[in-house]
């Protein structure tokens, strides 16, 4: 018993190690369009800095039923979205998720995003030797600069 009692205690002691030691991911800017009432989806935007090549590989909100990151390429005059199984990021380089770029959809929202509020948001990474962390990152519902919106586009999956 007291062999058992060690042993989850250095797997939790190691569980805790992992996280930490992956936790080198800095968010900055973190900020979700607020939404209109029955809108099903929002963006939300930041920017991501890491000290080691790591891939964020799933969002999580309790705001929306399914969250996912996006890329957006333009194709003539239609916006074209495509969802990424994972973003990578590279040491001392700035990934700007942003209107017109890499986002985070939040889909299937279950109530108004309204302008003040704080949605929460939790980005899994993994390192290159496949250790898990998760970051929880509160973003501020705002409306954009005007440099970042992308109002008079067409928007497609």
């Amino acid at each position: 018993m007291k062999s058992y009692l060690t042993h989850g205690l250095v797997m939790i002691g190691m569980a805790g190690f992992a996280v930490f030691a992956h936790a080198d991911l800095k968010v900055s800017n973190a900020w979700v369009k607020p939404t209109v009432p029955g809108q099903p989806v929002a963006g939300a935007y930041m920017a991501l800095a890491s000290d080691k090549d790591m891939d964020v590989i799933e969002v999580l909100t309790p705001v929306a039923g399914k969250a996912e990151i996006h890329s957006m390429s333009m194709d003539g005059n239609i916006m074209r979205m495509k969802k990424l199984d994972r973003l990578q990021l590279k040491p001392g380089k700035v990934v700007e998720l942003k209107p017109g770029g890499f986002h985070i959809m939040l889909m299937e929202l279950n109530h108004q995003i309204k302008a003040g509020e704080v949605v929460p948001i939790r980005l899994v990474t993994q390192d290159k030797s496949g250790k898990k962390a998760t970051i929880s990152v509160n973003a501020i519902a705002a409306e954009p600069k005007t440099s970042e919106s992308t109002s008079g586009m067409h928007m497609h999956h």
